[in-house]
């Protein structure tokens, strides 16, 4: 498959859960052990980012096929046009062995993704806080001659040790790290298949922890060590060409600036990551939510 090679089709996966829900609140309250266990930066929805996300795949990226969101039984999100014929939503329960139920460490949920029922052999992941800022092609994702691209580098290095949460990590690397993913279902098992030691730890955790192994860190190690020939790795001054990692903030006038950036720099890929604590700031809420209209004014048909 060449980059300009339409024929095959190319799914979406997205990871999404409300964490604002009553029962899921409940049910996270349960089973958790430390206080960084209900830190709601992880699950909150305040912004509904998965409706402008999939804004943002309706108007920059429609050749996409089908679109699968992941999530935990019963949830959906409300404004989600379920009837849409390029939608289906995927609860956990139908994917996961029943001794990995329930789970709240997104690296459980990440290491299944690849059996969703009827997904395409090769699918772009996303979490909802990834958005398409411009007009995005297989060119963004495949080389010429059909190798796959391959983020998360500096400078196309493979250092096996940084593959986990945050364990050996000298300093964050959020700015190269949190953009979308091209997986080879496959490629997917087999990672798993060459450390079925990291895989079994991270099952044995209902919640993230630092020593966790990053399945999509563990992705990237993979591909570059064992699939090398089909691969190429972006380095860091071309992967910024396209993308931008963000944090969000209580810093009013920072986010204001930040985000006005973001509107005249338009990039393929972007990143909204919560970093606004227990209280978000409301002023700081309304600047993102007038952000996001900006950015996409009109509805999708994914919406009812």
């Amino acid at each position: 498959m060449t980059s300009k090679d339409h024929s095959k089709p190319i799914d979406l996966v997205y990871t999404w859960v409300n964490g604002d829900d009553k029962e899921y609140r409940q049910l996270v309250n349960k089973y958790s052990e430390k206080p960084i266990d209900l830190n709601p930066e992880r699950t909150r929805d305040i912004y509904q980012l998965l409706k402008y996300s999939l804004r943002s795949v309706e108007k920059y990226a429609f050749w996409i096929n089908q679109i699968h969101i992941f999530t935990s039984r019963p949830q959906y999100p409300e404004w989600l046009n379920v009837d849409h014929p390029k939608i289906s939503v995927i609860h956990h329960d139908e994917v996961f062995s029943k001794e990995d139920i329930p789970t709240f460490n997104y690296n459980v949920i990440e290491s299944y993704i690849h059996k969703i029922p009827n997904l395409s052999e090769e699918f772009i992941y996303l979490n909802d806080d990834f958005l398409f800022g411009n007009n995005v092609s297989l060119s963004d994702f495949y080389t010429e001659d059909g190798r796959i691209l391959i983020h998360g580098t500096l400078f196309g290095e493979n250092l096996g040790w940084r593959i986990y949460n945050k364990k050996n990590d000298l300093f964050g690397l959020g700015l190269i790290e949190h953009s979308p993913i091209l997986i080879k279902k496959d490629w997917w098992q087999k990672m798993q298949d060459a450390k079925p030691e990291l895989i079994r730890e991270i099952k044995s955790h209902r919640f993230r922890e630092d020593t966790d192994v990053m399945t999509y860190k563990l992705y990237r190690w993979y591909t570059l060590k064992h699939q090398s020939k089909f691969v190429k790795a972006i380095k860091l001054p071309e992967l910024m060409k396209i993308h931008t990692f963000h944090k969000l903030t209580n810093n009013k006038n920072k986010q204001h600036r930040a985000l006005e950036k973001l509107i005249r720099k338009r990039p393929k890929f972007y990143c909204l990551n919560d970093d606004q604590g227990v209280n978000p700031s409301d002023e700081v809420v309304d600047i993102v939510n007038e952000f996001l209209h900006r950015m996409y004014p009109e509805k999708s048909s994914f919406e009812k």
